[in-house]
């Protein structure tokens, strides 16, 4: 199976993975033939891009490192907790929710530690509507790869999770019309939107079931080293390594994200982007160990080669990430493979869509 834009659908394309609502409710059924009508639904669900399945693609199957189920069951809890959060002050924030929070996060947990060779993949499921809670449980699963990767300690590990999960909960405060808004953001919406960080704190500060270091993140997590950031302003030491690990990875899962304003970008893009922020805004080592952790080239990715030739990726070379194992497609057939380890003077010069 592939990724797909939307607009770039055709009617009889076979869907690749299971598509859900704004419910966390099944929309369309993998292996479904695509009618008109369903790429409306989808369309009207603000789905921008879903997995087919199609010749090229036959037998490619991405490996993520959350399941399906699991990500779909954090994102229904952080829908939950968010919602029910919403007007409450820290005092009527209820201990029980947190303890639903941790219990996803225990359960990813497991997961990384018991996968150690799985390297993240955006997941694509829902639409941009549900960004902001699809985003959060991202978020939590690639701050602890990265967390585990700078061989953190499993409890701390554990406090970034929940502090990226709850992160950017102070967006409840916040109209929708205006985190979704196409349109540039006026200062005063601007403003608005940067209280974010200090809603989300004033909502958990009193709370005891939250670590001192969740609390941390959900205040601190658009902090820069340079002094550029918010709500504080706060420079180099002053921003915990937590803080700056939760920092990196909210950046560039919404760069690889698509948004009510603007499509994602391919993930060596977002890459790049993040490493010249590296230099004066970002953690420079946990951007390199950000770059251990994520899947360049996914299985599936179209790529383009420099000597013109077009293939899809078939396997990743987690050692030299940049030179995968690439199926060449000739009039929209399978054609050789082509190892870019065994070929040094070939690489890829970009992504494309087919």
């Amino acid at each position: 199976m592939r990724l797909k834009s939307i607009e770039r659908i055709a009617v009889g394309e076979v869907l690749g993975k299971s598509v859900y609502d704004d419910k966390c409710q099944l929309l369309l059924a993998r292996n479904v033939a695509l009618t008109q009508n369903y790429i409306d639904r989808l369309k009207q669900a603000s789905i921008q891009c879903i997995y087919i399945e199609d010749e090229i693609s036959e037998g490619i199957e991405p490996e993520n490192v959350v399941s399906q189920e699991l990500k779909l069951k954090s994102v229904n809890v952080i829908q939950n907790v968010f919602k029910q959060a919403t007007g409450k002050k820290s005092v009527g924030f209820d201990a029980m929710q947190v303890d639903q929070i941790k219990d996803i996060i225990d359960e990813m947990m497991e997961i990384v530690f018991s996968h150690r060779d799985t390297l993240y993949v955006m997941a694509e499921l829902m639409g941009t509507d549900m960004y902001t809670y699809n985003h959060s449980a991202e978020v939590a699963v690639l701050s602890m790869l990265v967390a585990k990767s700078l061989g953190l300690n499993h409890q701390f590990i554990q406090k970034i999770g929940v502090g990226a999960m709850l992160h950017d909960i102070g967006k409840m405060k916040i109209p929708n019309e205006v985190l979704n808004k196409i349109t540039p953001l006026s200062d005063e919406e601007m403003k608005l939107v940067k209280e974010h960080a200090r809603f989300g704190y004033d909502i958990l500060k009193e709370s005891i079931s939250i670590s001192p270091i969740s609390r941390q993140i959900i205040l601190l997590h658009h902090e820069k080293l340079d002094g550029n950031g918010y709500p504080m302003r706060l420079t180099a030491d002053e921003i915990p390594v937590h803080v700056r690990i939760v920092t990196m990875c909210d950046i560039f899962n919404a760069l690889v994200s698509n948004r009510a304003y603007r499509e994602k970008l391919n993930v060596d893009e977002a890459l790049e982007i993040l490493r010249a922020e590296a230099i004066y805004q970002l953690d420079r080592e946990i951007y390199y160990h950000l770059l251990k952790v994520v899947n360049i080239y996914p299985p599936g990715t179209i790529v383009e080669l420099s000597n013109g030739t077009i293939g899809i990726v078939i396997k990743e070379n987690r050692e030299a990430q940049t030179r995968p194992l690439v199926q060449l497609i000739v009039n929209n057939k399978k054609g050789d493979i082509v190892n870019l380890m065994d070929n040094l003077t070939l690489f890829i010069t970009k992504t494309i869509e087919l």
